[in-house]
C-alpha cells in the first residue's frame, strides 16, 4: 500500500469572499494573506489558522470562511501539514 502524500490544498472561494469584502481595504487584504499563504511552497499552519481567524472577524466574510475553515478537507489539510512538521 502507497503512502499517497497530504491532500490537496482546500482553497476557499477567493472571488466570493473578494465580492462580499466590498470597498473594505482591510478585508480584502486578508484575503490576500490567506491565498498568498495556501499558496506557499510549505504554507503555515498556524498563520492559516490566524489569517482565517482575522476574516472571521469581518462580519460580510464570517460565515464563507467558517464554512471554508470547518469543512473536513480543510480540517485533514490543517492536520496532515501539522503532523508533517512543515
Amino acid at each position: 500500500m502507497s503512502d499517497p502524500g497530504p491532500p490537496n490544498v482546500p482553497h476557499p472561494p477567493y472571488d466570493e469572499l473578494r465580492a462580499a469584502a466590498g470597498a473594505d481595504a482591510r478585508a480584502a487584504a486578508s484575503v490576500d494573506a490567506l491565498e498568498a499563504e495556501l499558496d506557499a511552497d510549505a504554507p503555515d499552519p498556524a498563520a492559516v489558522q490566524r489569517h482565517a481567524a482575522v476574516l472571521r472577524g469581518f462580519p460580510v466574510l464570517e460565515a464563507r470562511i467558517a464554512n471554508w475553515w470547518d469543512a473536513p478537507d480543510t480540517q485533514r489539510w490543517v492536520k496532515a501539514i501539522t503532523d508533517a512538521g512543515l
